[in-house]
């Protein structure tokens, strides 16, 4: 069995990253959003708080859509968009009406992809997606919304640096 890495992006594409920590009692998600380029640096990330968040599909999905609007934000325009909730990635890919409490969020995301020249969606196991796990919890801690202007928490370098180093030592 192959061990799944991150994997950078194509030249000209930026791959963004979303995770979420939801707090069930309180209602509460943390989106995280983590921008990376074909070298493999990171060329942004964000956090976002929500309240009255109903479950962790939710969330995720809230995440996906802030990666979005933070792509928009930063002016990218060929995306790969990669979460590690197999069930939103899902739901956005099929394009079409559903019943699901998802069904707004996704809609969204579908009017979103129309200000980008690409975008592509990809489902990745959660130890790809480890990084931007980190930052959502970092967020949630430390409670920022928005860009991180002061840089990047050490705790999501080092994991950068952990993906970058498997990548270079792959077989």
């Amino acid at each position: 069995m192959v061990k799944e890495l991150w994997r950078p992006p194509n030249y000209g594409i930026i791959k963004l990253n979303f995770d979420a920590s939801f707090i069930q009692e309180k209602k509460l998600a943390t989106t995280a959003v983590l921008a990376r380029d074909y070298k493999r640096e990171i060329v942004g990330v964000e956090t976002y708080l929500f309240k009255d968040v109903v479950d962790a599909f939710v969330a995720e999905a809230r995440a996906c859509e802030r990666a979005l609007i933070f792509a928009s934000m930063m002016c990218f325009r060929r995306l790969v968009v990669e979460g590690d909730s197999l069930s939103v990635i899902k739901n956005i890919k099929k394009k079409e009406e559903d019943k699901s409490i998802l069904r707004p969020i996704t809609h969204h995301i579908h009017q979103l992809d129309m200000f980008f020249d690409e975008v592509t969606y990809k489902f990745v196991p959660r130890a790809v997606n480890d990084a931007t796990h980190v930052l959502a919890l970092e967020g949630r801690r430390r409670r920022v919304c928005g860009d991180w202007v002061n840089g990047v928490p050490d705790s999501v370098r080092i994991v950068v640096m952990k993906d970058r180093l498997a990548w270079n030592q792959r077989v």
